[in-house]
C-alpha cells in the first residue's frame, strides 16, 4: 500500500464503548496530523480527563456527559483562564472527531444553499442571523428548504448536537431557536411555517385556573386577613404577616392542594380551605408530601404542615378533636435537625483553602479598578461597581439581600468623609426580618468606594447622585434576583468561587468561629438571631470540626514532646 493510501485510510473504531483512551489511542496512530497539531489534540484530551476527574480509560465518549461535566468546570478555580477553557474544549472536540472513534454526521460546516441566503438577506436584527444559522447549516447539509422547516428537522439537529458538540445547554438552545423561528414565520412574506416551542420545565404545582373560583376567591380573603388589611375590624389577625410570610403562605397553600389532587382528589372537590384540613385530607397532603422526598425530613414539608393547622385553627375553626388529631399527624413527620445544609456546607468548604478566601477579599479592588479605568462608563462600567460594592458590603455586613437590595443612601447609608470619620450602615426594625434593629460600622475601605460611587461614578452613568445603591443606567431600581446575579456571576466568573448573598452569613459565622472557637454570642448578634440556640444549632457542626483541629494538634504537640525523651533512652542504652 502507497503512503498516499495509507493516509487516507479511515481510522477503525475500537470494539466495545469508547472512552477517551481509545480517542488518545487513534490520535497517537493517525498519521494525516502533524506533529504539532497531534500533540494539541491529545493535550486537550487529557486535560479534559483531568478536569473531570478521573482516567482517559474511565471516562466514556459521552459527548453529553463530558459537556455537563466541563460546563460545571470554573476556570478560575483551576487556574486556567477562560479563554483556555475555551480552546481546550475545541481541541477536545476536533480530537475526538479527528480520531474517527467517534461518527460525524454533516452539518456545523456545510455551506449555505441558495434558499438560505436568500432568507437569511430577508430577514432583520443579529439576533436571528446568529440564532438560526446553526439550524441553516444543518438544514442545507441535508438538502432541507426553509420553508419545509417543522419540529423534527430541529429535533434532528438538537439530537445531533448532543451527540457531536459540547453545547453546556441543548435543551436551551432547542427553545430559543424554535421561539426566533416562530418570530420570523409571523411574517407572511417569508413563507414559513412556526415551530413547538419547547418547554422542558416539569410543572410542580396544579395551575390555580383548574381550582374552583371559590376555592381561589378564598385564599385571597384568607391572605388579606392575614395581612391585616383592617386592624380595627372585629375578626383581625392579632399579629400581620410580613409580605414575604404571605407569599410564603400562598406557596404553602399552592403546594398542598397539588398534593391533595396527586393523592386522587378532583380539583373540583376542594371548595374552600377547610378542604385541606379535614383529618382524610390532611393525611393525604401529608403522605404525598413525604413521599415526594422519599420519606426524608424537609423544612418546607414540615412548615407546610405547621401552617395548615394554623389555617384550622383560625381560619376554618375545627373543632377541639379534629384539632388535637392534625397535631398528632403533624407529629409523626420527621422533624429536619437543625444544621446547615448540604449545599451551604459545600459552599463553605471552598473556604477551606485560604487562597480562596484572600480572592473573595481581593476581589471587590480589583472590580473598583477596572470600573475607574472606563473612559466612558455605561451601563456594564455600573454593574461591575455595583458588583464590587455588594461583594465587599456582604464581606463586612453579612446582611441579607432583601435588606441589601433596598440600601439607600442617607436613609441606611450614612457617609462621612472626613478624616476618622465613621460610615454607618443602619438597619430599622421594620425592614428586618425578626424585627431586630441592626448596625454596623462601615469598613473605610468600603466607605470610601461607596461616597466616590454616590458623588463621581454613578453620575456620570445615570445623569445624577442616586438615591438608592443598587441602581439601572436609567436610574430605576434593580430588584433582588438582578442584584443576587449580579453578585454571583462576578464570584463565579471572576474569583471561581460559587456562593450565594445568602451564604456571605454562613461564610461570616465561619471567619468569626474560626479565629474565636466557641464564639456563639458574637455570631448571634452579627447576624441578628433572637436566639442563641438558632446560632449553636446552625453552626455546631463547625465547631466540632474545630474541636477535632484541636485535639489533632494536641496529639502532635504530644507526640513530638515526647521524641527527645525516646531518642536519650537509646543513646544512654
Amino acid at each position: 500500500m502507497s503512503r498516499k493510501r495509507q493516509r487516507n485510510a479511515p481510522t477503525p473504531r475500537p470494539a466495545g464503548p469508547v472512552t477517551l483512551a481509545g480517542v488518545l489511542a487513534a490520535l497517537e496512530h493517525d498519521d494525516n496530523l502533524t506533529g504539532t497539531r497531534r500533540r494539541d489534540l491529545v493535550s486537550a484530551v487529557k486535560r479534559v480527563a483531568t478536569l473531570l476527574g478521573d482516567e482517559p480509560a474511565a471516562i466514556p465518549l459521552d459527548m453529553g456527559a463530558i459537556s455537563a461535566g466541563l460546563a460545571a468546570v470554573n476556570p478560575v478555580a483551576v487556574g486556567i483562564t477562560t479563554k483556555r477553557l475555551a480552546n481546550i474544549r475545541s481541541d477536545f472536540l476536533a480530537g475526538a472527531k479527528a480520531s474517527g472513534v467517534m461518527p460525524v454526521k454533516p452539518g456545523s460546516k456545510s455551506p449555505l444553499s441558495r434558499a438560505w441566503i436568500d432568507l437569511f438577506q430577508r430577514l432583520s436584527g443579529r439576533r436571528a442571523l446568529i440564532g438560526l444559522s446553526r439550524l441553516a447549516r444543518h438544514a442545507s447539509a441535508r438538502g432541507i428548504a426553509p420553508k419545509d422547516i417543522n419540529d423534527e428537522v430541529i429535533r434532528d439537529l438538537i439530537a445531533a448536537v448532543r451527540e457531536q458538540s459540547l453545547c453546556p445547554r441543548p435543551t436551551v438552545l432547542h427553545r430559543q431557536m424554535a421561539q426566533i423561528w416562530t418570530e420570523a414565520a409571523r411574517d407572511p412574506a417569508l413563507g414559513l411555517r412556526p415551530v413547538t416551542v419547547p418547554s422542558y420545565r416539569t410543572p410542580k404545582r396544579i395551575d390555580w385556573a383548574h381550582l374552583p373560583k371559590a376555592f381561589r376567591q378564598e385564599v385571597d380573603e384568607h391572605l388579606a386577613w392575614c395581612g391585616v388589611c383592617d386592624p380595627f375590624a372585629v375578626d383581625a389577625r392579632p399579629r400581620a404577616l410580613a409580605p414575604r410570610s404571605l407569599r410564603l403562605r400562598r406557596d404553602q397553600i399552592h403546594a398542598a392542594v397539588t398534593a391533595l389532587v396527586e393523592s386522587g382528589i378532583k380539583p373540583s372537590a376542594i371548595r374552600s380551605l377547610a378542604d385541606l384540613v379535614s383529618p382524610d385530607h390532611f393525611k393525604r397532603i401529608l403522605r404525598r408530601r413525604l413521599d415526594s422526598v422519599s420519606g426524608e425530613e424537609n423544612t418546607f414539608n414540615l412548615a407546610l404542615g405547621q401552617a395548615l393547622i394554623q389555617i384550622a385553627h383560625e381560619w376554618a375553626r375545627v373543632d377541639a378533636p379534629v384539632f388535637a388529631e392534625l397535631k398528632r399527624l403533624v407529629g409523626k413527620m420527621p422533624a429536619p435537625v437543625m444544621a446547615l445544609t448540604d449545599k451551604n456546607k459545600r459552599a463553605l468548604r471552598q473556604f477551606d483553602d485560604p487562597a480562596v478566601l484572600r480572592r473573595l477579599y481581593s476581589l471587590p479592588e480589583r472590580l473598583w479598578i477596572e470600573a475607574r479605568r472606563d473612559k466612558t462608563p455605561n451601563f456594564r462600567t455600573l454593574a461591575k461597581a455595583q458588583a464590587a460594592l455588594a461583594v465587599a458590603i456582604l464581606c463586612y455586613m453579612p446582611l441579607r439581600l432583601q435588606n441589601l437590595t433596598a440600601l439607600e443612601f442617607d436613609t441606611h447609608l450614612f457617609m462621612r468623609d472626613g478624616a476618622r470619620a465613621i460610615s454607618t450602615l443602619e438597619l430599622p426594625a421594620s425592614e428586618v426580618k425578626n424585627r431586630t434593629e441592626a448596625g454596623f460600622d462601615i469598613h473605610p475601605a468600603v466607605a470610601k468606594m461607596l461616597i466616590e460611587y454616590r458623588d463621581r461614578f454613578a453620575p456620570k452613568v445615570i445623569g445624577r447622585r442616586p438615591t438608592r445603591l443598587f441602581v439601572n443606567a436609567d436610574g430605576t431600581p434593580k430588584n433582588q434576583a438582578t442584584v443576587a446575579c449580579l453578585i454571583m456571576t462576578y464570584l463565579r466568573r471572576r474569583a471561581g468561587i460559587v456562593l450565594t448573598p445568602h451564604q456571605f452569613r454562613h461564610l461570616s459565622a465561619k471567619v468569626v468561629l474560626d479565629v474565636e472557637p466557641g464564639g456563639f454570642e458574637t455570631v448571634k448578634q452579627l447576624l441578628g438571631h433572637k436566639s442563641i440556640k438558632t446560632t449553636v444549632g446552625a453552626y455546631a457542626g463547625i465547631d466540632s470540626r474545630r474541636a477535632a483541629r484541636r485535639h489533632q494538634h494536641l496529639v502532635e504537640r504530644t507526640l513530638a514532646a515526647q521524641m527527645p525523651a525516646r531518642r536519650s533512652k537509646r543513646r544512654t542504652s
